[in-house]
């Protein structure tokens, strides 16, 4: 199941398709266990790779509500790409395959012109 985060813009209506995160219950079955949500969670860039305003925006706060820290929010100023990518750095593929899951994102090894500390969200169509 994906939740999707619609923003309604002059040129159109635009998605962006997260999956919902993972939650555990406790052993009688009720609500989601804190302790069972990580917390080591590397920062993230979220940026904007559409004509849609506000999108990194309000994808950077679903993240950090399911405990990603946002390090930057932007509009992305590299070449269009065709499908929303998360860039890593050496060290961060299983963290960066763990925000791939959340996300419906592919993932790269990011570019040595690139956050070398933290994991680059780039949201496309």
């Amino acid at each position: 199941m994906l939740l999707t985060v619609a923003v309604l813009t002059g040129g159109g209506l635009t998605l962006a398709k997260l999956r919902p995160s993972a939650t555990t219950t406790d052993a009688n079955g009720n609500g989601p266990n804190p302790s069972a949500v990580p917390t080591a969670r590397p920062a993230v860039n979220v940026f904007n790779g559409t004509a849609t305003a506000g999108l990194a925006r309000q994808v950077s706060e679903v993240l950090a509500s399911r405990g990603w820290q946002i390090s930057q929010v932007g509009n992305w100023a590299g070449k269009p790409l065709k499908k929303t990518t998360i860039y890593f750095p050496a060290g961060y593929a299983g963290a960066a395959n763990v925000l791939a899951k959340e996300t419906s994102a592919m993932v790269a090894p990011a570019g040595t012109n690139m956050s070398q500390t933290t994991l680059t969200l780039v949201l496309m169509k």
